[in-house]
């Protein structure tokens, strides 16, 4: 098996348990387990800090923001052959058998718009079937059947729907572009603002040139505000962590995997 396979398989389990929320699951289900009254009562009270600490908005939020590219809106005259986005933005409904488009949907939103304002003149929707869906479904056919309902052309619309990560979607779009006879100038890559940085990289690895689109913007300068919410714990905290998680390892495994 590829390296690079292996790698996969071990970020998706460094994932889940690099997830802070896990972390107080463990330590919770230790407590209760545990026969010593002070260990139960140090885990508890490692618990509790970890549940402060990892909650916390303003820290994951000055973190993120590091991470996160800033704005790069296209010019009046700036234009190009074929814009890609990437697969995230839909989630499936296995029960009822229907996707929708989820918090990132911004990416679709802003691909619709660059194509209709004449900034790209094709689009590649690049995504496959996710892997914990059990039933058969590509989440390009899905962007490419509601770009069509919004009016773009069938025959301006190209589906890659193999890929299941980042750097499959690399590939794939990129053997898609050769069998299309090529690519002049640089393609349009649209994926959210935290995602943006690893995906160009990723992407001019695989040989192309690219011009970022970063969107679906997650945080916000004002975000960062030393104020009386940036003390109140929150939810949302505990995605963020996770976020930046998943990319740190996804950009350690982009350094560890080049040729």
């Amino acid at each position: 098996m590829h390296l690079y396979k292996y790698m996969f398989i071990l970020s998706k389990v460094l994932s889940f348990f690099l997830n802070p929320f896990i972390w107080i699951i463990i330590l919770l289900i230790a407590s209760i387990l545990s026969g010593d009254q002070r260990r139960r009562k140090k885990l508890i009270i490692i618990c509790l800090g970890i549940t402060l600490f990892f909650s916390n908005p303003l820290l994951i939020n000055l973190i993120l923001i590091q991470f996160q590219a800033n704005p790069m809106p296209m010019k009046s005259n700036e234009q190009y052959e074929v814009g890609v986005v990437l697969g995230g933005m839909v989630s499936f409904d296995e029960v009822n058998a229907i996707p929708h488009f989820n918090q990132s949907s911004d990416r679709f939103i802003q691909t619709a718009l660059l194509y209709k304002t004449g900034h790209i003149k094709k689009i590649i929707a690049s995504g496959g079937n996710a892997i914990f869906v059990k039933q058969h479904f590509a989440e390009a056919e899905f962007i490419a059947k509601s770009l069509i309902d919004l009016g773009i052309p069938k025959e301006d619309i190209y589906i890659e729907a193999q890929s299941k990560n980042t750097k499959e979607n690399a590939e794939y779009t990129h053997k898609l572009i050769d069998s299309l006879g090529g690519l002049k100038g640089k393609l349009v890559l649209i994926t959210s603002a935290f995602h943006i940085p690893r995906a160009t990289e990723v992407f001019e690895k695989e040989g192309l040139k690219i011009r970022p689109y970063p969107c679906a913007f997650g945080m916000f300068p004002s975000a960062t505000k030393l104020d009386a919410a940036a003390f109140i714990p929150t939810s949302d905290s505990f995605d963020g962590w996770a976020r930046f998680f998943k990319e740190i390892i996804g950009r350690i495994i982009n350094t560890v995997t080049k040729q």
